[in-house]
């Protein structure tokens, strides 16, 4: 990544007040303390664009997305005298509307929201860069110690909170904007920063289209398949997503499902409830393509569980149920796993020391 930083304007979210603290003016850049500064957003930019948890999104409801109103009054200002006034007044509204989009959510995460304008590689983006407030230590020359508050996230930190929005003319179903939208732990409350604040939604991808349809395919069809089923339709699914280049969810879905039909429709025809899977993986990735290479990272393990989870027991997505192993529950509450093809003859006992 090649980035070079045009316009820097910074706004204080101020949280446990009504109001944030807005500024009127861009950072001028052209100081040589803000020279010396500008290697640490543009670490923070590429940081952020290279975490794992970062997401290709397209802007949702385009015609009225606020957030996409903003970048496009930005990109007709862009070769006017207004682009300062104009980055000025837009950055403001979107620190109002963050602010906002927290107050309203059991979150009380305060910082401040850098807005910065800058150039990657020929192409113009918006960098939204939400930091969280730190306390700093330093150690002075007499050897003291004094606590700074407030700082910024150190270079080495990873942001929870950011979007790079490429300024161009926004399509339904083409990229707009990278989103990093990471909770600090599973309690933590909805992604109010992706769905709330910049209302997007992630696009389609291989990687995306594989989960979702491990998580889904259980429950999406539990009508017209036996409970006892369901583990065998997931391990079936998995090992085929490890056999197949591709995967065509209107040829191959329907002999994974078949067999496993109820007697009473044995003979029905699956085109409309497969028709209605698709319908619900549209709802949450309006561009996705039905034919799609199987991401074998993301093809996860068999997990059975007792329900207070003191007993878990995870098969390989390599193996079939019933063919290569069976769990069977007993009326008197016993459960009996069998390992078949002589895959339990090499197992281990792990101790572990408390």
């Amino acid at each position: 990544m090649s980035i070079t930083i045009s316009k820097l304007i910074v706004h204080k979210l101020n949280i446990n007040n009504s109001l944030p603290i807005l500024n009127n003016t861009c950072i001028d850049l052209s100081s040589d303390e803000l020279q010396a500064a500008l290697p640490f957003f543009k670490k923070h930019i590429i940081n952020s664009r290279k975490q794992g948890a970062m997401k290709s999104c397209q802007f949702a409801d385009i015609n009225d997305n606020s957030i996409r109103k903003s970048m496009t009054r930005i990109i007709d200002s862009q070769n006017k005298d207004i682009i300062n006034e104009t980055f000025i007044d837009e950055s403001r509204q979107l620190t109002q509307r963050l602010a906002d989009r927290i107050r309203s959510s059991s979150s009380r995460s305060d910082g401040s929201l850098f807005v910065i304008l800058y150039n990657d590689n020929g192409k113009n983006f918006v960098g939204l860069l939400k930091m969280d407030p730190n306390d700093g230590v330093q150690v002075n020359a007499d050897l003291s110690i004094t606590v700074r508050k407030d700082m910024l996230p150190s270079i080495n930190e990873k942001l929870h909170k950011s979007a790079l929005i490429e300024l161009k003319e926004y399509r339904e179903n083409e990229f707009h904007l990278f989103v990093l939208d990471k909770q600090k732990g599973i309690n933590d409350p909805a992604r109010y920063f992706m769905e709330y604040f910049l209302n997007a939604k992630e696009l389609s991808s291989d990687r995306n289209m594989t989960k979702f349809i491990q998580s889904e395919i259980g429950n999406s069809f539990d009508q017209v398949i036996e409970v006892s089923s369901k583990p065998k339709l997931n391990s079936k699914l998995r090992k085929r997503f490890l056999e197949q280049d591709m995967f065509n969810i209107d040829t191959d879905l329907e002999p994974i499902i078949r067999p496993l039909l109820k007697e009473t429709f044995r003979n029905l025809d699956l085109t409309e409830i497969i028709n209605d899977f698709k319908d619900k993986i549209l709802k949450v990735y309006p561009d996705a393509q039905f034919t799609f290479v199987p991401d074998e990272e993301v093809v996860k393990e068999v997990i059975f569980r007792t329900p207070n989870k003191d007993v878990e027991l995870k098969f390989s997505p390599a193996l079939t149920f019933e063919d290569d192993y069976f769990i069977e529950l007993k009326p008197n509450g016993d459960v009996i796993v069998t390992l078949k093809n002589g895959i339990g003859s090499e197992l281990e006992q792990v101790h572990t020391r408390r």
